[in-house]
């Protein structure tokens, strides 16, 4: 009996040719506000230390990732875009409102998500408010339905 020893075969590569593409064309077909909400809040990274006045530390990359992902992945038609705004502790907030309707995000540099919905004009009636707090993304996805029935309405 023999035995052959084979040698793994190497790829040839070649030179790419000139009419390949030279940049990515994005393929998201999205509402009209989410590239600006993108661009919104990728701009948060480039907040300096104490940009409240106040000693708060940068925003952090994983709280704009998170923020990101979640605008990415709620690219409803009917949404106006939303406010973006730093928040204390390197955090990222996404605001809604919608006529009377409310819905606020904070993307927590530890992969907390909290959000705020109010359906009401009445602030201070606390039948009018629901809060909560999230550790997985997964959980994101009640959240994506509401904020798109609360955009819808």
């Amino acid at each position: 009996m023999s035995y052959a020893v084979l040698e793994p075969a190497r790829p040839q590569l070649e030179r790419p040719s000139q009419n390949q593409w030279s940049k990515v064309i994005t393929s998201l077909f999205a509402a009209p506000w989410v590239l600006d909400a993108l661009d919104k809040v990728a701009g948060l990274a480039q907040l300096p230390h104490n940009w409240d006045g106040y000693g708060s530390p940068r925003i952090d990359p994983a709280a704009i990732a998170a923020a990101r992902r979640f605008v990415a992945s709620v690219a409803f038609e009917g949404l106006p875009l939303p406010n973006v705004s730093p928040v204390l502790g390197g955090s990222v907030g996404l605001q809604w409102r919608y006529g009377e309707k409310e819905l606020e995000f904070t993307f927590h540099p530890s992969g907390e998500v909290e959000f705020l919905r109010v359906l009401g004009a009445d602030l201070t009636r606390d039948e009018n408010m629901e809060t909560g707090t999230l550790w997985h993304e997964a959980e994101m996805a009640g959240l994506k339905f509401l904020l798109w029935m609360t955009g819808s309405r």
